[in-house]
């Protein structure tokens, strides 16, 4: 016998984005994040040009992934957590990048 199913609306599993996810909407904050960690890192180049670079490489592959996912995913909760999950992972290593040059920026040469 089972009983009613008890949901936590507080896990990301169970959020409204990820169960039913729009893919413009996560498209659009995906390409934001994006844009603004490329011209960030663009402006870094001069500063330290490999972190710059790694950072623009990675920032585009992982939006190529969210569009991949976007056009030829499945359908449904699956989708909306892989959305998830990339958004997570461009904003994590986006944050990273950025703090890396930071402190290269303000080491002694």
């Amino acid at each position: 016998m089972t009983g009613p199913r008890n949901v936590d609306p507080t896990r990301v599993t169970n959020q409204h984005a990820v169960q039913n996810p729009n893919r413009k909407v996560w498209l659009l904050a995906s390409g934001f994040l994006a844009l603004v960690a490329v011209v960030l890192f663009a402006f870094s180049i001069p500063i330290v040009a490999a972190w710059a670079w790694i950072g623009i490489a990675v920032q585009v592959a992982i939006f190529a992934a969210v569009l991949v996912n976007a056009f030829t995913g499945r359908r449904g909760p699956s989708q909306g957590y892989l959305f998830a999950v990339l958004l997570c992972v461009q904003a994590v290593v986006a944050l990273v990048v950025m703090v890396i040059i930071a402190i290269a920026a303000w080491m002694p040469a």
